[in-house]
């Protein structure tokens, strides 16, 4: 539930801040993976069923919600006149380059695509070829107004805001087609938004602690003793690493750049196999994790449960067009 989202959070610079900023990220790739329909009342479900067990969407479940979404707002546009395009699922490597993990340890993937620079050069060219955006801006200043008006809700829409565990806040507009669909789906936004943003923000509740634990500087030092022999080059940590293969990319041609990319990949994730930073990084999610996540256990269940609801949704729809 990305749109219009904006949020404000406390700043951290040096070292020590980029060292947790990638094991946030780490973290999150370690534990996981909108009135236009017929018949929508915006009343008739909550959103938190079905009952039974509670679990996380798989990638491909997520992908079949995301896309009965972009059709219900595409339904909903077109009844209010204009046209709306649905934006094309994103593969599972692309999804992957998007991925950032404080150490790449996928071998083959490394060997095949570095850290994933061409896929994401391809995703923006292909934004950029976005039919929505030209349509929109042939539009005549009125009209773009009522278009955007019609998408999110325009500048009077109701902003959903929740505050993170972290102290950090995060609001979204919530209006027009994109919530009528979102409502379809999911049921009541407002629960969902607080519940899923607070479930998916936990990591950063306990950060601080584990990077500080012993046992993952000691094995942040093996995996840089480890990368030293395989480059001949000194890298503290994988942020490091990153930062040198940025700037020595931007002395070479695309062709030398991607090499060298791929180069220092698979030696980042190799390492990272051959020591136990990977490992280390499991154990201390679950130890200082576990204790947080149990704390917000209603927004957890709250979250799938509604997630899993907007699936039996999604595949029920007919997305015929």
């Amino acid at each position: 539930m990305g749109t219009g989202e904006t949020g404000a959070g406390p700043r951290r610079h040096g070292p020590a801040a980029v060292t947790a900023a990638m094991v946030l990220t780490a973290m999150a790739a370690l534990a996981g993976p909108t009135g236009c329909a017929p018949g929508s009342t915006g009343s008739q479900h909550t959103g938190t069923e079905p009952s039974g067990p509670v679990r996380e969407l798989t990638r491909a479940e997520q992908d079949r919600v995301d896309l009965a979404e972009q059709h219900l707002i595409q339904t909903c546009m077109e009844r209010k006149g204009f046209r709306y395009w649905v934006a094309p699922r994103v593969d599972a490597d692309t999804a992957h380059a998007f991925t950032y993990r404080f150490v790449q340890d996928d071998v083959g993937w490394a060997r095949e695509h570095g850290y994933g620079e061409r896929l994401r050069q391809s995703f923006f060219k292909a934004k950029q070829r976005d039919p929505n955006i030209p349509y929109r801006n042939r539009l005549s200043p009125a009209e773009r107004q009522r278009y955007l008006a019609t998408l999110t809700g325009g500048p009077h829409a109701r902003m959903l805001s929740v505050r993170l565990p972290t102290g950090a806040s995060v609001r979204s507009q919530d209006g027009g087609c994109v919530h009528s669909a979102r409502r379809q789906l999911y049921g009541d936004t407002e629960v969902f938004f607080h519940a899923d943003k607070v479930a998916t923000n936990l990591v950063p509740v306990y950060t601080p602690r584990l990077v500080r634990d012993p046992r993952f500087t000691k094995a942040v030092k093996a995996w840089s003793a480890c990368v030293r022999k395989a480059t001949g080059r000194a890298y503290a940590d994988p942020a490091a690493l990153h930062d040198d293969l940025n700037e020595r990319s931007a002395r070479l041609d695309a062709a030398d750049a991607h090499r060298l990319e791929v180069a220092l990949a698979v030696a980042e994730a190799t390492c990272a196999r051959r020591t136990s930073l990977t490992t280390t990084l499991r154990e201390l999610d679950r130890h200082y994790g576990d204790p947080v996540r149990e704390r917000y256990a209603q927004e957890i269940s709250t979250s799938s449960r509604m997630r899993l609801a907007a699936l039996r949704r999604a595949d029920g729809m007919d997305h015929r067009h």
